[in-house]
């Protein structure tokens, strides 16, 4: 993207409501942030995501983002599992949502990208700890379900098995990318209200579920032989 095009997608994103998620404005929206993640990727990649870091902290963003990657959290454990169970859900294409799906995705690997800089951490302000909070819930998922020998999985599938394996997949992968995330959020813990740190140690002892990742290791693989 040439600059101006980065400019004008980080000040086009907007806040979406919970009811509006796969609707037209939120499908445009998931268009932007698609776009300015493969563009944080490829500038990382080259070591000049610097001007999006700026871009984003500027027009004040980052909470932006945050709440719609706690929005669409919502939808996929609170909303998607009563679709599933309808007797009539019988979607002709799951196009839609694994886009849904796949917007969870897209915006916590931006914030993967972005959070090593530590004006990004310091101009979330108070939506830092949502994102803890967020961080806390991967990563107790996915102790709790490595304990068992088991993959992060959603907790109601939608029938076509394609859409389920992916499902699974992209929460295994969400998780690593919000412990990665958590990393740099400790790492400027000094420049971040003391509340952030409160949050992290008194609310969910979070030292004690890093030390059961470690233990258990979700994201090794083994094989027989």
């Amino acid at each position: 993207l040439l600059p101006s095009e980065a400019e004008a997608l980080v000040r086009a994103l907007r806040g979406t409501e919970l009811r509006d998620t796969g609707g037209q404005r939120w499908l445009q929206q998931h268009e932007y942030v698609e776009k300015l993640n493969m563009h944080a990727i490829l500038s990382a990649s080259v070591g000049e995501e610097q001007l999006l870091t700026e871009l984003l902290v500027t027009y004040t963003k980052i909470p932006v983002l945050i709440g719609e990657l706690i929005s669409v959290e919502v939808w996929k454990h609170k909303i998607f599992p009563v679709l599933c169970r309808l007797e009539d859900f019988n979607p002709r294409s799951t196009f839609p949502i694994y886009m849904v799906l796949r917007h969870e995705a897209s915006i916590i690997n931006l914030l993967e990208t972005v959070f090593f800089y530590k004006e990004v951490c310091e101009s979330a302000e108070d939506s830092i700890l949502d994102l803890i909070d967020y961080c806390h819930r991967k990563l107790t998922l996915l102790a709790a379900q490595s304990a068992d020998g088991q993959t992060a999985t959603l907790a109601v599938l939608v029938p076509p098995q394609e859409l389920q394996k992916q499902a699974e997949s992209m929460e295994f992968e969400i998780s690593l990318k919000a412990l990665s995330v958590l990393r740099f959020i400790t790492d400027q813990v000094e420049s971040l209200p003391l509340s952030a740190l409160t949050r992290m140690l008194s609310t969910h002892n979070l030292p004690c579920l890093l030390v059961q990742l470690v233990e258990h290791c979700p994201w090794s693989c083994w094989e027989a032989g």
